[in-house]
């Protein structure tokens, strides 16, 4: 029994005593009346008894008296042992409160230390895998030495024989009658003679050919100029239609090159065949030629390529998994960074020295340390982000960068490039990185063609590649590597369909692929994506600061203390932004102390903000709904996505078996719960798989790996429409202002359209001749858009490529030349070929990437 249980039992006692006592006086004053009608009738004796008696009642009401004064003292002690129980239990509650909170601290550390548990295991059990590998390796080429002993023991004997034959062979040879040579020899003189009567006759015949085309064409160009009254038009005068007699045609369409002095004309001709466009949809950057560009599978085994590295160059974080073909279901991850182990990547961040020219610190080691409460300005502010100047962003938008944007991809390439060949090196010694090695690089689904392009260039430039052209460099986008690993889930099968979401720290970028037949992958919807990676839930927390401390504050803090903003949203990740589960019950508020983590904030803050805050001791304390607010505009974003994706499939194949969440940001179990409850009634399987941060390299090698056999991707889905500028006669109802000087109109001729579904290394055909036999070269101007169709190069959405050259050889002969466009690994290809005689020509395809 507690003193409060104590004190509630002698209250209800005192209150039944005063009621007695209350009861004893009415008892007391009833029989005062009736001792005196008592005594009125009674004797002096009776009388006495009642007197006793009624003393007797006197002393009874005193004692009670004397209790009750007794309880009252007692009542006001307990009331006095109650308000000290109050102040204890106050204590008490504060000091639960505190335990809690340590509570939750530890919680967390031991969160961590499991995760750092289970990544130790998961290296421990790699390790294990290795150690057995190498072994197994070991027992392999002992047995191997010893047989290649056995082989050299009887290649000696062997070569010995085969001298002796040798001798042999050379008796025989002198012993030739040498008059069988003369006569054989004579015999050859007399079909040389015969080979040189054919070729003067098929020169002969070759020019009777060029003379009857050359009047067809004249007749037929005389037609169209009477059709079209192009004679009465004063910007043509007599020499030009005598030029356009010579060299063209009726049905020609001519491209536009404003480059080139005499223009480079050709006409596409009708293929009976019925081939459709070609489906553009990457591209080689500035002035490849296609034929050192065509990556089939064949190439692969030429070039002899024995490992590949699956790079995930990320926003904000980057690792990569590398494997050797010989033993493909060993894939090694990077987890080991600068001496630390158990992280799958490392920071995309770099350091530079003053001059901002050399790198002194990358990933981790570059990010800023605690700050201490001194005004100490870092030498260079460290660079990071710089990957999103690559995106669709607008320049407002785009972080600020000390360095231009190619030439920090460049370094950061280079740095991560280095502890790449150091690891192939150490685990295949043999290995030459720059013939032997293939290098996977993944891209965000939303970028164009120029910005593969550029990625190329930076990846040449931080020597991973010894050529641009190189073959040993391919892309796929991050979406479709996660797709791939997503191939090891059982819950797939032939013909399902399946959406992957990649959420990184820049960008999520989704892709909803069918497994198809012999696992190998189909798209069947446009890949989409957007800006809404798990950065930009740092930037909400930033705009919570600054209706905190306000907006110039902020600015300035950023601007002239890098380092300490930077280690604020560090502390804000690491205390709120893992661990939040979007569970109330859950969340503990986490009190941001601003002294702690930026003092420099401090003297920024204007008069009245900073009484506000003294008042509060510098301490921020950041709620549920607080934190809420800062996931939900980006998970709003993400679902609206997903909602995207499936509204597309819907249209086009059915229902959606299964939706994968990869990616960094994919660990959040708030952007895990709330996709769930989203979807949980469309689709039945939603998935994290295992070690999702390391997906998209490891899916990135399995891709590489495929292509040496049989591409895992079958199908992709163009992103864009695709034409030519191409220049026609102007006719009536062409709008005027079109018209050029020549009596042409310039308009865009579609070669693929946006949505399209094609197959990989998809070959498409297309037939052109030369509008002029002495034509030495022929120019495209290539254009894409958004749209799915388009009338001219100049529209609002509509982005210049780049300009493929062809060069003729200008033999005076009109043949038919074939232009076959191949899809490829993620990159176009080009070759031209002369169908009469199966020559092949020099293309170039000069991209523009500024």
């Amino acid at each position: 029994m507690n003193l409060l249980e104590k004190f509630d039992k002698l209250n209800n006692r005192l209150t039944s005593l005063l009621e007695e006592n209350k009861e004893l006086k009415q008892h007391y004053k009833n029989l005062q009346e009736q001792h005196q009608e008592l005594k009125e009738k009674l004797d002096e004796s009776d009388y006495k008894d009642f007197q006793e008696e009624n003393e007797d009642l006197k002393q009874r009401i005193l004692n009670q008296e004397k209790q009750k004064t007794n309880l009252l003292g007692e009542n006001e002690r307990l009331n006095r042992q109650c308000k000290n129980l109050q102040g204890e239990n106050m204590d008490l509650k504060q000091r639960i409160l505190n335990q809690e909170k340590q509570k939750t601290n530890l919680l967390g550390e031991i969160e961590m230390l499991k995760r750092q548990c289970k990544n130790l295991q998961g290296e421990n059990m790699d390790l294990k895998q290795r150690i057995f590998t190498q072994e197994k390796q070991k027992t392999n080429l002992l047995g191997e030495n010893e047989r290649l002993k056995r082989q050299c023991k009887n290649f000696q004997g062997e070569n010995q024989n085969l001298k002796q034959k040798l001798n042999n062979l050379q008796n025989k040879f002198n012993e030739i009658n040498y008059k069988n040579l003369q006569e054989e020899n004579k015999k050859l003189k007399e079909n040389l003679n015969e080979k040189e009567k054919q070729f003067q006759q098929h020169i002969i015949n070759l020019e009777k050919q060029k003379n009857e085309q050359l009047e067809i064409f004249s007749q037929n160009l005389e037609k169209a100029l009477g059709k079209l009254e192009l004679d009465e038009l004063n910007e043509v005068n007599e020499n030009e239609i005598k030029n356009l007699k010579e060299k063209n045609k009726s049905t020609t369409f001519p491209l536009i090159d404003d480059d080139i002095k005499d223009k480079e004309f050709i006409q596409p001709i009708e293929d009976s065949s019925g081939s459709v466009p070609f489906p553009f949809n990457q591209t080689y950057s500035d002035g490849y030629s296609s034929s050192e560009n065509e990556c089939s599978q064949e190439s692969f085994y030429k070039n002899d390529i024995r490992v590949v590295v699956g790079l995930d160059f990320g926003a904000t974080y980057s690792g990569f998994s590398y494997c050797h073909f010989n033993n493909p279901m060993e894939i090694y991850t990077e987890d080991k960074w600068f001496g630390e182990s158990g992280n799958l990547k490392t920071n995309t961040v770099l350091q530079y020295d003053s001059d901002f020219e050399n790198v002194e610190k990358w990933g981790y080691p570059a990010l800023s340390k605690r700050p201490n409460r001194k005004n100490q300005k870092s030498g260079t502010r460290p660079v990071e982000l710089f990957k999103l100047h690559l995106g669709n962003l607008s320049d407002n938008v785009k972080p600020k960068l000390s360095v231009e944007y190619k030439k920090a991809i460049t370094d950061y390439l280079h740095e991560i490039g280095k502890v790449i060949k150091d690891n192939i090196k150490k685990t295949w010694h043999s290995i030459d990185f720059f013939q032997q090695v293939l290098l996977v690089l993944t891209v965000p689904a939303e970028y164009s063609d120029k910005q593969i392009a550029i990625m190329r260039d930076c990846v040449f430039n931080a020597e991973l590649i010894n050529a641009r052209c190189s073959k040993n460099l391919q892309f796929t986008t991050e979406p479709e590597a996660v797709a791939i690993y997503c191939l090891e889930d059982d819950i797939l099968t032939i013909g399902s369909n399946f959406m992957v979401v990649d959420c990184g720290g820049g960008t999520v970028d989704l892709t909803t692929r069918k497994l198809l037949e012999n696992n190998k992958l189909g798209e069947i919807t446009e890949r989409a994506g957007d800006f809404c990676g798990s950065t930009y839930i740092d930037q909400e927390f930033i705009n919570f600061l600054r209706k905190k401390f306000g907006s110039n504050a902020v600015d300035l803090f950023i601007e002239n203390n890098y380092g300490q903003y930077q280690y604020m949203i560090q502390d804000f990740c690491r205390n709120v932004k893992l661990n939040f589960t979007g569970e109330s019950s859950e969340y503990r508020p986490y009190e941001l102390e601003i002294e702690e983590t930026a003092p420099v904030l401090l003297q920024y803050v204007n008069e009245e903000t900073k009484y506000i805050m003294e008042e509060n001791e510098w301490i921020i304390e950041i709620k549920y709904e607080d934190v809420k607010a800062m996931f939900d505009p980006v998970v709003d974003r993400i679902i609206s996505l997903i909602h995207s994706q499936l509204d597309s499939i819907r249209n086009i194949q059915g229902k959606c078996s299964a939706i994968f969440l990869a990616g960094g940001f994919s660990e959040s179990r708030y952007l895990q719960n709330r996709i769930k409850k989203e979807f949980r009634d469309v689709v039945i399987n939603i998935r994290v798989p295992t070690r999702p941060i390391a997906a998209v390299s490891r899916g990135a090698v399995m891709y590489g790996l495929s292509l040496k056999k049989s591409n895992v991707i079958s199908t992709r889905v163009l992103k864009f429409t695709y034409g030519i500028e191409e220049l026609k006669y102007w006719m009536k109802g062409d709008p005027i202002n079109r018209r050029l000087y020549n009596g042409r109109i310039a308009r865009f001729h579609c070669l693929a359209k946006r949505g399209t579904q094609v197959k990989t290394n998809q070959k498409v055909t297309t037939f052109f001749t030369p509008l002029s036999p002495l034509q030495t070269r022929v120019s495209f101007k290539i254009f894409f858009t958004r749209e799915y169709s388009a009338k001219y190069c100049d529209e609002p959405d509509m982005r210049f490529l780049g300009k493929l050259l062809v060069n003729l050889p200008g033999s005076g002969l009109l043949d038919r030349l074939l232009f076959e466009f191949t899809f490829g690994q993620m990159e176009i290809t080009v070759s031209v070929r002369n169908e009469t005689n199966g020559q092949r020509y020099s293309t170039t395809f000069k991209l523009e990437t500024d």
